[in-house]
C-alpha cells in the first residue's frame, strides 16, 4: 500500500500539470519535473557520507539585516517594479494587480491605458511568466523594506507612440501600439524593464544589510535574466522591418536606446542590439545582446537620470510620461518637493 507521503506528493504533482494546464492558451506538456520529483519523493537531495549539506548561507559579517539608509534606494525601484508587473499582467491576461494581488498596490491608483496585448504562444508564455515574477518582486521589497503606493502609471498606447515618436525624430504613421502584435510588444518591453538594471546596478554600492543586499542582488539577477531574453528574442528579428514604418527591429531598438541616453543626460549608458565592432564586447564584436559597458559590467543609473527618462521630460524635477503626476516615496518626492507617500505596511 502506498505511504500518504507518496499519495500526497502524487496528488500535488496533479494539482500542479492541472493548474498549468488553465487558462485560454495552449497547456503546458504533461511532462515530469526531475527537480520536483526529488523533492517530493526523496525529501530533496541530502548530503553524502553521513553528514547533513549545507544549504544555508554562512552568517553574516555585519549581522544587520536593513540598515535605516538601505530603505529609500530600495523602495525607489518599487515605481520600475509596479510598471513592469501592470504592463506584463494587462498584457498577458487583460488585468492587473487590483484583480491578481490587491494587497500589494498600497491603495494607489490603478494604471492608465494598459490591456490584453495580441501575442503569438512564445511571446505570451514569455510575458506571462514575467508578469508573475514582477509580484514576487513587489512582495519581496515590500516585505523587506516597506512599501510605498502605487503611483499613476500611464501605460497607454499613446504613451509609447510618443516614445517611439521621440526616438525616431517624427510622428509615425499609423502611431505605434505596443499592443497590437508580439514584435510590437517586445519593442515596448525594449523600452521600460532594462531601467530596473541600471537602477539595481546603481543602488547596489548605496546598501549595507545583508537582507538588502540579498535582496538587490536577487532582484538584479532575475531582471538582468529578463531583459537577455527580450534582447535574444529582438536579436532574431533585428533585419525584420517592422510594420508599416520601414524601420528594422536593429534601427529601432538603437533609436530607443539613443533617446534614453539623451533623456538621461549622463552619456552612452544603453546600446541598441547592433553596434559599432569598437564599442562591442572587446571591441571585436558588432552583435550587442548584452548591452555592457567597456569591461562588459552593467551600466548604472542614478534615481535622478531615471526619473528623466521615466517622465520623458529630461528632468527629475518635471513629471510626465509613465509617472503623470510622478514617481512615489522619499527620493522621488523630494526632487518634486512633495511628501513622500509612504506606507511602512506591507
Amino acid at each position: 500500500m502506498a505511504s500518504p507521503r507518496i499519495c500526497c506528493s502524487a496528488l500535488l504533482v496533479l494539482l500542479l500539470v492541472s493548474s498549468c494546464n488553465a487558462g485560454d492558451h495552449p497547456a503546458c506538456p504533461a511532462a515530469w519535473s526531475a527537480a520536483v520529483g526529488a523533492e517530493l519523493f526523496h525529501g530533496g537531495v541530502g548530503g553524502g557520507g553521513g553528514g547533513e549539506a549545507q544549504c544555508s548561507a554562512a552568517a553574516p559579517h555585519t549581522p544587520v539585516a536593513v540598515f535605516a539608509h538601505d530603505v529609500d534606494p530600495v523602495r525607489f525601484a518599487l515605481n520600475l517594479e509596479f510598471a513592469e508587473a501592470e504592463f506584463f499582467l494587462h498584457a498577458a491576461f487583460g488585468v492587473g494587480l487590483d484583480h491578481l494581488a490587491p494587497n500589494l498596490t498600497l491603495g494607489g491608483p490603478p494604471p492608465v491605458g494598459a490591456r490584453k496585448a495580441g501575442l503569438d504562444e512564445l511571446t505570451w508564455r514569455v510575458c506571462a511568466e514575467f508578469a508573475y515574477q514582477e509580484i514576487g518582486h513587489l512582495r519581496a521589497i515590500q516585505r523587506t523594506v516597506g512599501g510605498i503606493p502605487r503611483p499613476l502609471i500611464d501605460l497607454s498606447a499613446h504613451n509609447f507612440a510618443r516614445v517611439m515618436d521621440e526616438a525616431v525624430g517624427y510622428h509615425l504613421d499609423p502611431p505605434f501600439d505596443p499592443y497590437a502584435n508580439s514584435l510590437n510588444f517586445l519593442l515596448a518591453v525594449y523600452v521600460i524593464p532594462y531601467l530596473g538594471i541600471n537602477g539595481y546596478t546603481g543602488t547596489n554600492p548605496l546598501i549595507d544589510g545583508y537582507a538588502t543586499k540579498r535582496l538587490v542582488a536577487g532582484l538584479l539577477a532575475v531582471e538582468s535574466g529578463q531583459d537577455a531574453v527580450v534582447r535574444g528574442l529582438l536579436f532574431e528579428r533585428r533585419r525584420e522591418t517592422v510594420s508599416p514604418y520601414g524601420a528594422t527591429v536593429a534601427e529601432l531598438t538603437d533609436r530607443v536606446s539613443a533617446l534614453r541616453n539623451k533623456l538621461g543626460q549622463c552619456g552612452v549608458k544603453d546600446e541598441g542590439l547592433i553596434v559599432p565592432e569598437q564599442l562591442g564586447a572587446e571591441g571585436k564584436i558588432c552583435t550587442n545582446i548584452l548591452s555592457a559597458n567597456v569591461d562588459s559590467l552593467s551600466y548604472s543609473r542614478t534615481p535622478a537620470e531615471l526619473l528623466r527618462i521615466l517622465y520623458l521630460t529630461g528632468d527629475e524635477h518635471v513629471p510626465g510620461g509613465f509617472y503623470p503626476e510622478g514617481a512615489n516615496g522619499r527620493i522621488a518626492r523630494m526632487f518634486l518637493k512633495k511628501p513622500p507617500r509612504i506606507n511602512h505596511g506591507v
